[in-house]
């Protein structure tokens, strides 16, 4: 459950996402990053933010729902960046198959996420991290192995998966 708040944070956060997925092995400094005031807490207002943002550079053509194929675009990309090769995964027909993302916040099964799904996932997300129900996710609050340990260069947010 909280090993997936890398991904969620860096899909709803920049890329992937939050988001999506980052404060350590998936990219350092994204709490930071998220903080945008500043004063040691994300938000439900400041990850919301984050979501938003994030759906829109995960919607690459813009018409209001995130598939496989740009999810799969935004890994590559930020695989790229980053200068990481790829982790192997289960082959289909010589492509490799992903999925994971998709089947999580794809609620309907319709193989899009509507920005509705994205934001929903986000909010359970948050509702599970935030463990004192302040409203405020602290950097105590986040797994151990999930704190930063250094920043992460410009754009090098973790992708979606």
């Amino acid at each position: 459950m909280r090993r997936s708040f890398a991904l969620a944070l860096s899909a709803a956060l920049g890329l992937t996402a939050l988001s999506g997925a980052a404060l350590a092995e998936r990219g350092p400094g994204l709490f930071d990053r998220a903080d945008s005031n500043s004063d040691g807490f994300v938000s439900k207002d400041e990850f919301a933010a984050g979501q938003t943002a994030m759906f829109g550079k995960l919607d690459a053509n813009a018409d209001g729902a995130v598939d496989q194929a740009e999810i799969d675009k935004a890994r590559e990309a930020w695989h790229q960046r980053m200068n990481k090769p790829e982790k192997s995964e289960a082959d289909v027909d010589g492509k490799r198959k992903h999925g994971g993302f998709m089947k999580r916040l794809d609620t309907d099964g319709d193989g899009k996420i509507t920005n509705a799904e994205f934001a929903a996932a986000g909010d359970r997300m948050f509702a599970r991290l935030d463990d004192n129900g302040d409203g405020m996710i602290a950097k105590e609050e986040l797994p151990k192995r999930h704190k930063p340990a250094q920043v992460a260069p410009e754009g090098g947010e973790a992708p979606a998966q």
